[in-house]
């Protein structure tokens, strides 16, 4: 069981955008969802998780956002390339139109406001296209002196399946420290062009770009991995979680000072 203080006034609000998942208890229809695998990292790290749903209305989706300390861009299915002005591979695989927009719009606002943004998975490619960078949309095809990366559906979610080793100087290396980690993949697409504003700071050993983070004073980090699915396992993992939830603690104090009335 996993124990939390959410009911502390300081917890941060933590925005995770949702998806469509058809419901098994209403068969036919949707349900917003978020695997339960993100919640509980957020739990652990006594975070309050808002499931931001997939809604097209930006008057609504903007009353979402001004409630949120940080965003979580989480994992999920390819983004469509029209977002970076490309047509599609031959190897895309599914998109979802209205997932995309709600995502892209949320994390633009988010850029905007300096909120602090961790991304996982799709979340770094989200966050990379909305900073105006391209993806590699396959892997294999594309790339063929890589690795393989996509280690789904036929691996667990916590097979460790290559290393990184974050740049010395680095936010991700003051947070995971600077020895090589061993990681989980379960992705077939890649960040090509960086997005402006954005600097590597980590590989895979086949020079897949791994793990991003903000040039300047803003607080982003995007990882290619899941370290949700090894919070348990590996207490570096846990440790992302917990740089991003003090910094979104931190954000949620700033705001609430900005906010107070002057007597």
């Amino acid at each position: 069981m996993i124990e939390s203080t959410i009911s502390d006034p300081s917890a941060p609000v933590i925005g995770v955008p949702g998806y469509w998942h058809e419901s098994e208890a209403i068969l036919g229809h949707q349900a917003t969802a978020v695997p339960d695998s993100y919640i509980r990292a957020l739990l652990k790290i006594d975070a309050i998780p808002l499931i931001i749903p997939v809604i097209q209305s930006l008057k609504i989706l903007k009353q979402f956002f001004q409630m949120i300390d940080g965003l979580l861009l989480i994992g999920g299915p390819d983004l469509d390339p029209v977002h970076y002005h490309q047509a599609a591979h031959a190897r895309l695989r599914k998109v979802t139109p209205a997932r995309d927009k709600m995502e892209m719009q949320v994390s633009l606002w988010a850029l905007e406001a300096d909120l602090p943004i961790m991304a996982i998975c799709r979340g770094i490619q989200v966050l990379n296209v909305a900073t105006g960078g391209t993806l590699c949309q396959d892997i294999a095809s594309q790339l063929p002196n890589a690795a393989k990366h996509d280690y789904y559906p036929d691996y667990p979610k916590d097979f460790l399946a290559h290393t990184v080793k974050p740049l010395r100087g680095s936010r991700l290396a003051k947070i995971m420290g600077n020895d090589e980690s061993s990681v989980n993949s379960l992705h077939h697409q890649a960040i090509d062009k960086l997005g402006q504003g954005l600097r590597p700071v980590a590989y895979s050993p086949d020079g897949i770009v791994e793990a991003v983070e903000g040039i300047d004073a803003s607080w982003i980090l995007g990882v290619q991995w899941h370290p949700e699915w090894l919070i348990e396992s590996d207490h570096r993992m846990l440790n992302l979680f917990k740089a991003f939830g003090d910094v979104c603690s931190h954000h949620s104090r700033i705001a609430s000072l900005t906010n107070s009335p002057i007597y």
